[in-house]
Order: structure tokens, then C-alpha cells, then sequence
């Protein structure tokens, strides 16, 4: 079976995981700090936060913006559980917007016709890989609202030049094995905002802030003082949890990153391969770059414009071909219809988006000859389920 994504270790990697076995700290310690400027060089971010998952960074994001209770935050529904999970998890309501037909990203016009006087902000999901649409989104949000970028699939995707997350208020990345760099189950938040990192940081452990010049006692009485000031003190000034990333995860990704570059290249032949094959067939409907930007190309996604999908789906299975389908609309959900109403026929975009996306394999160890037979295979399922 040809998967539709693969992680690589290399020897390299396990070296550097061997480095942190061998030594005194295998969380919170300096592989942590490592890895975080190795982001930081490698996206031209500021400040980079490493924490335990793509969900985790997306939560500690929303925590730091201060979204909580009584808030709205607008999401897309064509995305993994987590973007939508995020909000509720901190108590705030997460409202669907569709998605633009040809990019499959929040379509800016239909932000703008959601936004209500509960809208903190929204989240921007680089579906596939690709560079959404920041600038019309900011425009429609406003200067008051935020907009925080769901780039856990767009790791090394460019937009005008600039590496998403470059300068992103706030950034998630996903370090998932399924993603293009992989510390296990890990991700990253990053911004250019030193205060919002300062925030992400306290968050990403119980909410404490352990610089000294930052704390405010601990209400000992006078006579007791020295306890409030020694260098075992520490501070909660949040209510959070646990979400670090542990030395051995990062010593990981910090290796995986050093071949990024390489990463994309071959990602980048990859899906010129698929595109001149598929080019010109009116089955399927490739999703464009949009103008002047440069996916990562996490996912190959194509559109089945003859219906059959799932007919589709399981002759290529048949076929050793693990296609698979990036996403079921979260407010499709069960949990959600239940909680909030939401159904079929509320994004009338995602909904048809839904019923004709198809995952091709995309990895970087793919090789020409699996690639070939994964097209050959979408080729025979489409004639085979023909009318």
C-alpha cells in the first residue's frame, strides 16, 4: 500500500535523539531553546514558542489573545477537529465560515458577513500547504480583531516572497509524523509579537512565570518576605496546563528541520508531476497556487468533478493506494449538529468541496515509480466507475 504521506528518519535523527538520551535533561531543557531558534532563523520569525501539538499551539495562541468566554471566533469547517476544538477549549464559540471555491480557504467575503459584536478575530487555515488569502482577511477583520494563522500544514510556504509566519501576529505549526518535519507529536507557535510570546510561554506550563522582575509575592506577611524572593520561586499568573515539548522531541525536529529545503524541493517536483499528468482532464480540478505565493504542498488534494467519490476512494485502496480525504466538514460533526445546530447546507462551498476531494500520496520519499502507479491507479478508478 503507498500511503498518502510518510515521515523519514534518517540517521542524523537518531543521533541527535541519542545526544538528549545521553544526557542530564530530557525535557526543559536546552534542545527546547535549540529548536526555537532554529524556527525562528529558518521562517524569519522574532520569537518561537515549541510546544506539545498543533492542537496545543493553536490553544496556547487563542489563550495568549485573551479569547475566553462569551467570545466568537470565525474558523473554517474544511479542517482537521483541532482549529475548531481550540476555541471551545477556551471557552469561546467558534462560528463556520465557507470557504472560497477555488482556494478552499476562508473566503474573506463570507468572513466579513459572520463577523457580530461577540467576533474576536478568526483563524486562517494554509489548507494543503497553500498561502491563504492574509491581506483580504485582515481588511475584512479590522485593526480590532485578530486574525492567527493555522500554518500546521504550511511549513516553508511563501507568500510575496516572505515565509508564512514571518510576520504573523501569531503562527501554529504541527510537527505531527503526517507534516513535513516531525518531533513525534509536537508544534510551534510563532509571532512578532514579544509580548504574545512572553504569554505563549507561560501558557505552555501551568500558566507560571518564572522571571523574578515579573512577580507579584505571594501575600506572605512582612516579617516572611525573603520566602517570596528565592530562586525556587515561581508564580501562576494563568490558568493553563501542560503542553511543553520534551528535549528528546525537540532534538528531533531540530535535525528534521536542517533539510527543510529539501523537503519542499522534492515536494515541489512532486506535485509538477501530478499536475502535468492531470492537466487537462475535466475529471478532476487540481487546487491552484494563488499568485505570487509557494506551497509546501503538505497534501496533493484533487477534486473529482464526476461525483463517485467514495467509489473512487475505495478502487484505488483496492488498487494499493492510501488516498485519503482532507476533511469531513467539522460542522458535520456529530458533537457539533448536536451543541449547535450546524448541518448540511450551511457552507454550501465546503459541502461541495467535501463530496469531491481526494488526497493523492505526497511525501518526499515517494518515489516516480509509486507516483506513476498512484496515477495510473486514479486513472483505472475513474473509468472504472464511469456513469
Amino acid at each position: 500500500m503507498i500511503p498518502y504521506c510518510q515521515h523519514e528518519i534518517r540517521e542524523a535523527d537518531e543521533e541527535a535523539v541519542s545526544k538528549v538520551l545521553a544526557s542530564s535533561r530530557l525535557t526543559q531543557g536546552p534542545a527546547v531553546a535549540g529548536f526555537e531558534r532554529a524556527l525562528c532563523e529558518r521562517l524569519g520569525a522574532a520569537h518561537a514558542v515549541a510546544v506539545s501539538s498543533g492542537t496545543a499551539a493553536l490553544q496556547v495562541a487563542l489563550a495568549a489573545l485573551g479569547v475566553g468566554e462569551g467570545d466568537e471566533v470565525i474558523v473554517p469547517s474544511l479542517t482537521f477537529l483541532a482549529t475548531a476544538n481550540a476555541v471551545l477549549l477556551n471557552g469561546a464559540r467558534p462560528v463556520f465560515a465557507d470557504v472560497d471555491p477555488d482556494t478552499l480557504m476562508l473566503d474573506p467575503r463570507d468572513v466579513a458577513r459572520r463577523i457580530g459584536p461577540r467576533t474576536r478575530g478568526a483563524i486562517l487555515v494554509h489548507y494543503a500547504g497553500h498561502a491563504g488569502d492574509v491581506g483580504g482577511l485582515r481588511s475584512v477583520l479590522g485593526a480590532e480583531r485578530f486574525l492567527l494563522e493555522d500554518a500546521c500544514h504550511a511549513l516553508g510556504a511563501e507568500d510575496q516572497g516572505e515565509t508564512i509566519g514571518a510576520r504573523a501576529t501569531l503562527a501554529c505549526f504541527s510537527f505531527h509524523p503526517a507534516k513535513h518535519i516531525t518531533t513525534g507529536e509536537g508544534g510551534a507557535i510563532v509571532t512578532s509579537d514579544p509580548a504574545l510570546a512572553a504569554a505563549c510561554a507561560r501558557l505552555r506550563e501551568h500558566g507560571v512565570e518564572r522571571d523574578a522582575r515579573a512577580h507579584r509575592g505571594l501575600g506572605l506577611p512582612a516579617a516572611l518576605r525573603a520566602e517570596e524572593t528565592g530562586g525556587w520561586v515561581y508564580e501562576m499568573h494563568a490558568l493553563s496546563a501542560n503542553h511543553r515539548l520534551p528535549d528528546l522531541a525537540a532534538a528531533l525536529g531540530a535535525s528534521q528541520l536542517a533539510r527543510l529545503d529539501d523537503n519542499l524541493a522534492r515536494r515541489r517536483e512532486i506535485a509538477r508531476r501530478y499536475e502535468e499528468a492531470f492537466a487537462g482532464d475535466e475529471r478532476i480540478a487540481l487546487l491552484p497556487e494563488r499568485r505570487g505565493t509557494r506551497s509546501a504542498w503538505h497534501l496533493y488534494p484533487v477534486r473529482l468533478r464526476t461525483g463517485g467519490r467514495a467509489q473512487v476512494h475505495a478502487r484505488l485502496h483496492d488498487d494499493g493506494v492510501g488516498v485519503q480525504v482532507h476533511y469531513i466538514p467539522i460542522h458535520l460533526q456529530p458533537w457539533y449538529r448536536e451543541r449547535f445546530g450546524t448541518g448540511w447546507g450551511n457552507l454550501p462551498a465546503t459541502e461541495a468541496a467535501y463530496l469531491e476531494l481526494l488526497s493523492m500520496p505526497m511525501f518526499p520519499t515517494l518515489t516516480r515509480a509509486d507516483q506513476d502507479r498512484s496515477i495510473e491507479a486514479l486513472f483505472r478508478a475513474l473509468e472504472s466507475t464511469a456513469g
